[in-house]
């Protein structure tokens, strides 16, 4: 497996901020993986999928970065399930379900990234996450170990599971039952209109930046907005007008811009509200005091 040595990783995350890695893999098959997770003997690791999730600091990374590929993309329909490979885009999941008329994938209409990600974020809704609808997956240790893994023992909760985060997963099967056609495209249609409404998709974004953090407050939007941080800017990056929730890159802004946004609304929160505001996207690269500065842990 061949190396690629100190790649930018700006222009492999949707935000398009950040520094390179050292090191970066492209693996294109279980076997190569393999190969390179035992190569690396130990030595810690990142895997990014769409990067529709994460921030890259401008200092970059420290690690070696992996990027799934080849055999990894891979999407088939059964009966009554759907099998994907780690790198599937989420998108080729959900219009797979809607052309076929399976039910069960409306909450994830209009959401980026790859299934690797998504399992490991359990990405979705307010309600409803992936590993709702899992069977079954697989992942790998680092030790070369194929494993699989079911929902009770992933243990999923709102934007979080229980899987070692040095495992990398590899797909997995997803329940999805046949459903009337005509009710499922109509419930996808209204879910995309719904969200392409009111959230923004036409600026480089990571989507929602806070998770919601529940109590009298409810969805962090809210939060964002009471302590007078919407329409906030720092440099080329923005907290939106249209959903306080999302930070976009006008073009040209760094990392530190949209840190510099997140440190000020969490200050906000707590001192105004008492509220503790916890990143929703993964934070790479940065400092234990950049992290601790906006409740990430270090």
């Amino acid at each position: 497996m061949r190396w690629e040595a100190d790649v930018p990783l700006a222009g492999l995350t949707r935000l398009a901020v950040g520094g390179a890695t050292p090191r970066l893999a492209r693996p294109d098959s279980p076997s190569s993986l393999r190969e390179v997770v035992r190569g690396l003997e130990g030595i810690a690791f990142r895997v990014l999928g769409g990067g529709a999730n994460t921030l890259v600091s401008d200092a970059g990374v420290g690690e070696p970065v992996l990027i799934l590929e080849g055999e990894f993309d891979r999407l088939e329909l059964s009966e009554e399930e759907m099998q994907a490979g780690a790198a599937t885009p989420i998108p080729a999941l959900v219009n797979a379900a809607r052309h076929a008329g399976r039910e069960g994938y409306v909450f994830l209409e209009a959401v980026p990234g790859t299934v690797g990600g998504a399992l490991r974020m359990n990405a979705g809704s307010a309600e409803t996450g992936l590993w709702d609808r899992v069977v079954w997956v697989t992942a790998m240790t680092p030790e070369g170990e194929t494993v699989r893994v079911t929902s009770e023992e992933a243990r999923p909760r709102y934007r979080g599971i229980g899987v070692p985060e040095e495992w990398v997963f590899l797909g997995g099967a997803f329940a999805a039952p046949p459903g009337d056609p005509g009710r499922i495209k109509d419930a996808h249609r209204e879910r995309r209109r719904t969200k392409v409404e009111t959230q923004v998709y036409e600026l480089p974004s990571c989507g929602s930046t806070w998770k919601n953090p529940g109590g009298p407050y409810g969805a962090a939007w809210e939060i964002v907005e009471r302590v007078g941080m919407r329409g906030a800017r720092r440099g080329s990056a923005v907290i939106t007008e249209r959903h306080a929730n999302f930070i976009v890159n006008l073009g040209g802004a760094t990392a530190a811009d949209i840190l510099g946004l997140m440190v000020e609304t969490r200050r906000r929160a707590y001192e105004e509200l008492g509220v503790s505001l916890e990143p929703e996207i993964r934070l790479w690269g940065f400092t234990d005091d950049e992290l601790r500065a906006v409740g990430a842990k270090a």
